[in-house]
């Protein structure tokens, strides 16, 4: 399940979030601004997280990490971090986190790492494969707008942007009212949150991301 976004300047300091890490922390923003990640981390995890973090290149794709944070008290919660780092513009440095909250099944072998660089790779040529197919033999016959739609929305999460139905059209190459229906649909099917009323962010749904990850990796060849 998704629970947010956090931003951290180059060196790992906590510069803000949303308010739903704030509420899985335990913690008011007052307090984390300008802590390291690091702080709020288990110590047994701290060391592999710093590490993860510190190789992570500018605009080289997201990795994923799964930690536990602390909350006051000293109680633990598992987390999956999807962590990218910024290579443009003033923020180019940052770090944008993207928490997720594991389902119980997956923490029963906690593995030591996990990285989604793989399917972000091949989520890129995806998205490449159905623009050059639409390029070629016609929209009209070969759009596959519903799984253009979620690997756009899956590339924005996976790398740390925030997508809206305005972006999302002009990376899919659809009008807007086509994009709301794309996004209407997919919502009806649970696979994708009805955009933010006060922000437009249209994100995937954890059974939206678990099912756009299975059929990634029908695509492995492309890897």
């Amino acid at each position: 399940m998704l629970v947010g976004h956090s931003l951290s300047d180059p060196n790992g300091l906590l510069l803000t979030m949303d308010q739903t890490v704030e509420d899985l922390l335990q913690r008011p923003l007052s307090e984390l601004v300008g802590r390291s990640y690091a702080d709020v981390t288990h110590p047994d995890d701290r060391v592999r997280n710093i590490d993860r973090v510190t190789m992570l290149a500018p605009g080289a794709g997201p990795v994923c990490i799964r930690k536990r944070y602390l909350q006051p008290g000293g109680a633990a919660v598992w987390v999956d971090v999807h962590v990218s780092r910024l290579d443009r513009g003033l923020e180019a440095g940052r770090l944008v986190g993207t928490l997720y909250l594991p389902q119980a099944k997956a923490l029963t072998a906690v593995p030591d790492v996990v990285m989604p660089e793989r399917l972000w790779q091949v989520a890129l040529k995806v998205d490449r494969s159905l623009h050059r197919r639409r390029e070629q033999l016609g929209d009209d016959l070969f759009g596959d707008h519903a799984w253009l739609v979620l690997v756009q929305i899956y590339l924005a999460e996976a790398e740390g942007r925030m997508i809206d139905a305005t972006t999302l059209g002009a990376l899919a190459l659809l009008d807007l009212p086509r994009t709301h229906r794309w996004i209407g649909a997919l919502a009806e099917k649970g696979l994708v949150e009805r955009p933010d009323c006060s922000t437009g962010v249209i994100q995937l749904t954890a059974t939206g991301l678990a099912r756009t990850e299975t059929l990634l990796a029908t695509y492995s060849d492309l890897a």
